[in-house]
């Protein structure tokens, strides 16, 4: 009926899954089949303006990861643009004016995978996130000969999963977040976002990459599998950087103390959605859930079920100019190409290909960034400028994938009479 199982904790190597009582422990069997699962949500963010200027502001979607696959299908009211960040969150923007209250609406979809995409980390990338920020103290003494000692991801993992004892009665408290060091005084009052906290600032002070993600988790025992964001039950788990995978691999240090033992460092599950993802920052952006007016903190703004369709849907990009098509000689040739998403998925990275027979370059290669659903990116065009006597009609193509325009512009020369012209 359901297939194979694409893993059983405690691993067994028979057919029957048969569990001795040591095999066991205090953690209880899990089970998963399929090769993904699929979630539906409908999300609302509560912005306001509370300046007496106007100003713009972001609220943030669930992006795609490496482990999910994230598709758009309605946001209303539309943003002014939704960029990329460097973490991978996808930030929309809106312009409030003074006092101004809006209420938007996210409906979409997303499709969960256990193992996660190859992902490169670049130097520079490694670099920020070994630095220290606020909750993750790596500079801390105590902090520096813990990973010392420790090491290794997966050592790290275990001290954390076994040191920290959570606390059930901050979930229903405003007690603020304590960060690695403060936990380590305080072991015994912890909730996700101190596990969380706690093996990120170890990893960093260990060389290791870490950061933090928010999101949806689905648990059917709250007991066994906490909650700490409760007022939309949302929960945060870490994710560490593996040079040999080449990839970001998600854990859950919180669950592995509270479901007494669960493997959850060499293979997480299905019921981790990710909303944001926070390395650069160790406090934003806001995962959904965050965004609530004065008074209305217990509203709930975060729906998430489960579904059995995720539509395939190929992504494509528009491409607008902005260029004329009379230039001076003497001058360069100037201009802006726009690339739209108007799709509900994410357009990958691409190569935008501008050639030209009479303008120099002739030809360039622009390897453009990831645009979320609907977002947009302006990409600069500029050609060298030519003699004073050149006479020349230029045409310009612009192609990325199996979209091409194409731009004719007249070139003459500079004079008195056509300056006097082009400035009246």
């Amino acid at each position: 009926m359901f297939g194979n199982p694409i893993y059983v904790k405690p691993e067994t190597a028979l057919n029957d899954l048969n569990f001795t009582k040591e095999e066991l422990g205090k953690s209880g069997i899990s089970i998963t089949f399929g090769n993904s699962q699929i979630y539906s949500f409908n999300l609302k963010y509560h912005i306001k303006n509370s300046n007496l200027f106007p100003i713009k502001t972001e609220i943030a979607l669930p992006p795609t990861t490496n482990y999910q696959d994230v598709l758009i299908e309605d946001i209303n009211p539309k943003p002014l643009n939704v960029k990329k960040d460097k973490d991978g969150n996808w930030l929309a923007t809106y312009f409030l004016m003074p006092s101004e209250k809006r209420h938007v609406f996210v409906k979409g979809k997303a499709k969960l995978a256990l193992y996660p995409k190859k992902q490169a980390l670049s130097q520079s990338e490694q670099i920020e996130y070994l630095k220290e920020k606020p909750y993750w103290k790596i500079s801390n003494e105590k902090i520096i000969k813990l990973a010392k000692d420790l090491k290794t991801p997966g050592a790290i993992y275990e001290y954390v999963a076994r040191s920290l004892t959570y606390d059930f009665s901050r979930i229903t408290t405003d007690k603020p977040r304590l960060g690695a060091v403060d936990v380590l005084n305080n072991p015994t009052s912890a909730v996700c976002m101190e596990f969380t906290d706690l093996f990120i600032t170890l990893s960093r002070a260990a060389g290791i990459p870490a950061r933090e993600v928010d999101g949806f988790a689905y648990t059917q025992n709250s007991k066994q599998r906490p909650l700490s964001l409760v007022k939309d039950v949302l929960h945060a788990w870490p994710e560490y950087y593996d040079f040999k995978k080449q990839t970001w691999i998600m854990i859950d240090p919180t669950w592995g103390n509270t479901t007494g033992g669960v493997d959850y460092f060499n293979t997480l599950d299905f019921d981790h959605f990710a909303f944001v993802i926070r390395g650069i920052s160790s406090e934003y952006p806001v995962p959904a859930g965050g965004y609530k007016f004065a008074g209305f903190e217990n509203s709930k703004d975060v729906n998430v079920g489960f579904t059995d369709i995720f539509e395939d849907i190929n992504p494509s990009i528009d491409i607008q100019l902005d260029m004329q098509n009379k230039f001076f000689s003497l001058m360069p040739v100037t201009g802006n190409i726009t690339l739209i998403n108007k799709k509900s998925v994410m357009f990958p990275s691409q190569i935008l290909t501008i050639r030209t027979a009479s303008l120099d370059p002739k030809e360039r290669n622009i390897t453009t960034e990831e645009i979320p659903p609907n977002g947009t990116i302006k990409i600069p065009v500029v050609f060298e400028k030519g003699s004073f006597f050149d006479i020349k009609k230029a045409i310009i193509e612009f192609r990325i994938n199996d979209k091409a325009i194409y731009q004719t512009i007249d070139i003459s020369p500079l004079n008195f009479f056509s300056l006097f012209k082009f400035n009246k």
